[in-house]
């Protein structure tokens, strides 16, 4: 009697087990939308079919068909989807906006294992998709292929702009194998949140003879990136939450300035540039929170949660040597990834402070003394930025070369002012074969940039033949010191920042510029403190007074 009652109790809960795991279809609710569109929708997923679309029934049909699928797997989180005809060129951001092209392809499959789950490797959801729609994996011998090629799960090493098809079947069938290798050990939650780690396939690498060593270098690219290329852009983004920002990039563009020895290297580069990114942004909070506690502590949650960035690299030459940050769309465009500190900067004082009151655009001396200073933070990106020092100071045309008009008489003169910056540079130590020894020493990075600004407006006065906008300060005003030179705004800052520290400098960001005077808050007028910041230049830096 006993063993039949045991008997029985089993038997209630296998079907009560097999009850539970039995998932109830997913249910949509049809209302009208705005100009005619038809909306299907529940708490969490929303389609919206354009009433310019053909067949929305069976476009509709055809999307839940592809849902159901997918939430029988795992259950699909918050989605939305926007169908019409006007998106020709997928956008697939938040919100997935595409045609009714589009949804018949693999990648919008793809796209909706992402959004389904908040997937941003590319890796997993490719890994994901082979399970999900059981795609037969390609068969690769990792062992011979990475005895070659370094291990990267990256994504955009699945898109034939920046790799070979080689690169491309083994990375897919490396992805493939790998997801099932995490599902048979039990790790779905993890790579449905996106939390696997190198720990996760160390035994998976040494299974299948794959060296992890590089992989390792780039871990925390893992978890928070996902890439796509459509209609030549290359596409790159990142999880808010974690330094976030997206890279929009010109297939062609990218590809010539990365000038890689092959399209695998282009890829790596890729890899290291956002790597450098987050060094950059990491380095500026870190030194503000150092030197500046005060500040942090009172502001820290607008320096940690900052919006996300659009970076656009440029691909034509424009006026903008390095690149700029634009006030209108929020967007840092970059010709050299050299200057990203410094345009970041921009970004972080200008987009980040701007509903902190009150709120005045801040004079141009502290906005480009703080991104200069910012520039400066790190001394691994900076090395690179004295490398192009010394290059421009050896080659004075670089940037104007293609100009008209450059007389004979305006090149001897410019040749004349960089000889005289390269004199300088030998007088203060810095030189090209001591190039890591400065980029270890924060007062010579200070020094090279405190040069820099002193000549770049000579330079350019001397070619293009005119004088920059000059003038005094009436009534000692801050926002009147725009009237100097525009690269002595550089120097200017910087200088203020050395003499009176980050921290008042920064204070200076949240307070009335319109009616507060160099007086009052440094105990000096603007023009006692440009004696001063003269005098401190020539103390500090030998043989500068012949360029001044």
């Amino acid at each position: 009697m006993k063993n039949k009652k045991i008997l029985f109790l089993l038997i209630i809960t296998i079907f009560l087990i097999g009850c539970s795991e039995k998932k109830e279809p997913i249910k949509l609710i049809e209302v009208s939308g705005e100009g005619g569109s038809t909306i299907y929708q529940n708490d969490n997923i929303k389609i919206e079919i354009s009433s310019n679309m053909e067949n929305p029934e069976d476009i509709y049909k055809s999307i839940l068909n592809e849902l159901q699928r997918i939430d029988k797997f795992a259950k699909v989180g918050s989605l939305e989807i926007q169908i019409s005809k006007r998106n020709i060129i997928p956008r697939l951001d938040k919100i997935i906006k595409c045609d009714g092209k589009y949804i018949e392809t693999e990648e919008f499959k793809k796209e909706l294992i992402k959004k389904s789950y908040g997937i941003y490797d590319n890796w997993i959801s490719e890994g994901l998709y082979a399970k999900i729609y059981d795609i037969e994996k390609p068969e690769v011998d990792f062992a011979s292929y990475y005895a070659n090629n370094e291990f990267s799960l990256f994504g955009s090493r699945f898109f034939e702009p920046f790799s070979s098809g080689e690169e491309i079947e083994s990375i897919k069938s490396a992805s493939i194998d790998l997801v099932e290798y995490l599902l048979e050990n039990n790790k779905k939650e993890e790579l449905l949140k996106n939390e696997i780690y190198i720990e996760d396939i160390e035994k998976w690498g040494e299974d299948k003879n794959i060296d992890l060593a590089y992989q390792r270098e780039i871990e925390s690219l893992m978890n928070r990136v996902e890439a796509y290329a459509i209609t030549g852009k290359f596409i790159l983004n990142t999880r808010e939450e974690i330094n976030g920002f997206k890279i929009d990039m010109n297939l062609e563009g990218i590809k010539s300035k990365m000038r890689g020895t092959d399209q695998y290297d282009t890829s790596k580069k890729i890899e290291q540039i956002i790597l450098n990114f987050d060094k950059d942004i990491l380095s500026i909070k870190r030194e503000i929170k150092k030197e500046a506690p005060r500040f942090y502590a009172e502001y820290k949650e607008i320096l940690n949660n900052l919006p996300k960035v659009n970076y656009i690299f440029e691909v034509q030459e424009t006026n903008y040597f390095g690149g700029y940050f634009s006030l209108d769309t929020h967007e840092i465009h970059l010709i050299s990834v050299n200057v990203h500190p410094h345009e970041y900067s921009h970004f972080m004082f200008y987009v980040g402070f701007a509903n902190v009151e009150p709120y005045i655009k801040e004079p141009s001396w502290w906005d480009e003394g703080m991104a200069s200073y910012a520039q400066i933070i790190e001394p691994d990106r900076y090395e690179v930025w004295i490398q192009r020092e010394f290059y421009v100071a050896k080659n004075p045309m670089y940037g104007y070369d293609d100009l008209e008009n450059v007389t004979d008489d305006i090149l001897i003169k410019v040749n004349s002012i960089c000889e005289k910056i390269l004199e300088i540079y030998e007088k203060n130590d810095i030189r090209l074969d001591n190039i890591e020894e400065v980029s270890r020493d924060k007062n010579k990075r200070q020094k090279l940039n405190l040069l820099r600004s002193s000549y770049k407006d000579r330079i350019i006065e001397t070619i293009y033949g005119e004088e920059f906008n000059k003038g005094e300060a009436p009534n000692d005003l801050m926002m009147e010191s725009n009237s100097m030179d525009p690269y002595l705004h550089y120097g200017f800052g910087q200088y203020l920042m050395i003499e009176y520290g980050l921290e008042k400098m920064l204070f200076l960001k949240v307070s009335d510029y319109e009616n507060l005077t160099f007086k009052e808050y440094f105990g000096k007028t603007f023009e006692e403190l440009k004696v001063d910041w003269m005098n401190y230049l020539k103390e500090n830096i030998k043989g500068i007074e012949t360029i001044l």
